[in-house]
């Protein structure tokens, strides 16, 4: 496996790191590849019966790697092929039959929320902070965040997120339910490991039913593809390239497209 991913096991619990640090882990095609090869491992693998996904350093994940998307957004074809990559991975994490626990250790931004949604269930550290931020580039979500993102909070809530592109300390997010417990700072990968080795111990078969009987209805392989599209298109467009420019010059975007 690539170093760009570790995995650490515990009894039933393993533990996968992104470990892109210096890059805030953002989501290159060889991490989401090499997340996509450990998540088949660990539904393959029957000793394993909880997986935790977490961040190296001091980010869960501050979304897409932007230096390796930039030459994609010249393509709608090829960005769009981007981003089915990791609607394959994300929607593997839906269907395994083990719980997936996303520990959110510090930034979860834009495609960083997008994979901790993908998740059974969010847990925080009292220092991270977690955005949808898609509209501050232009951007709408493109892995799956808003549907997922509906799902955890409600249409009413995820669109001012959306629409607002604001970013929440682990407390707000636990008042919207996007987040449900966080633990401190200071000991938080303990107390990670401690929550998922007593899920582990339940019936493996038992978490697998419940995990199925509860699987979320509203989010359907039409609205990711629907979603994927959207992005496609917007990334590739005027206001993108506005977004992504002035994130780079540090001023505020002058977005000038109209709708009618």
């Amino acid at each position: 496996m690539a170093d760009v991913l570790t995995q650490e096991r515990r009894g039933g619990v393993a533990l996968l790191t992104l470990n892109r640090p210096e890059q805030m882990n953002a989501l290159s095609g060889e991490l989401v590849a090499a997340l996509g090869e450990a998540l088949a491992s660990c539904r393959a693998d029957a000793d394993v019966r909880v997986v935790v996904i977490t961040g190296g350093g001091r980010a869960f994940c501050a979304g897409a790697d932007l230096v390796e998307a930039a030459t994609m957004t010249q393509d709608s074809t090829a960005f769009r092929e981007l981003l089915m990559s990791w609607k394959a991975v994300f929607s593997a994490m839906d269907a395994s039959p083990k719980p997936v626990i996303a520990a959110v250790n510090g930034l979860a931004l834009a495609g960083g929320l997008e994979l901790a949604l993908s998740a059974d269930f969010m847990v925080a550290s009292s220092s991270a902070r977690l955005g949808d931020v898609h509209a501050n580039f232009g951007l709408v979500p493109g892995g799956g965040g808003s549907q997922r993102l509906t799902d955890a909070v409600g249409s009413r809530a995820a669109r001012w997120l959306m629409f607002t592109g604001e970013t929440l300390d682990a407390e707000q997010a636990r008042s919207l339910g996007l987040v449900h417990e966080v633990f401190a700072a200071e000991t938080f990968l303990d107390d990670v490991w401690a929550m998922a080795t007593k899920i582990a111990s339940r019936s493996a078969t038992g978490l697998a039913f419940m995990k199925r009987m509860s699987s979320p209805r509203g989010v359907t392989d039409d609205g990711l593809d629907l979603e994927i599209n959207a992005a496609a298109h917007l990334g590739v467009g005027p206001d993108a390239r506005e977004g992504v420019a002035a994130f780079g010059e540090k001023r505020s975007p002058r977005f000038t497209s109209v709708v009618r």
